[in-house]
């Protein structure tokens, strides 16, 4: 039995504020976001290995806009634990 990995990122105000901010639209990015939205507690975004992935190809693929803006500070702490864990993948 494989173990599901998550993470717990704790947001500030304002990147709260940006993730819940109403969607329009039926892209495939507005899903991802709608998706984030429901993993949203409070100011806890809980994330699966799988979510964590999709952010990456999203932002690999798409680059910087409008939407990609909205992730901005998730962004910012994935990258942050990227850093941490990169001793571990030498």
């Amino acid at each position: 039995m494989r173990a599901t990995l998550t993470i717990r990122l704790d947001l500030g105000p304002a990147a709260v504020s940006a993730l819940r901010r109403q969607v329009n639209g039926e892209g495939g990015f507005q899903s991802l976001l709608r998706t984030l939205q429901r993993q949203l507690k409070g100011n806890e975004l809980v994330l699966t290995a799988e979510l964590i992935e999709k952010i990456a190809r999203y932002v690999d693929r798409y680059g910087q806009g409008g939407f990609q803006g909205r992730l901005d500070t998730v962004l910012v702490e994935l990258q942050r634990l990227a850093q941490v864990l990169k001793p571990m993948a030498a």
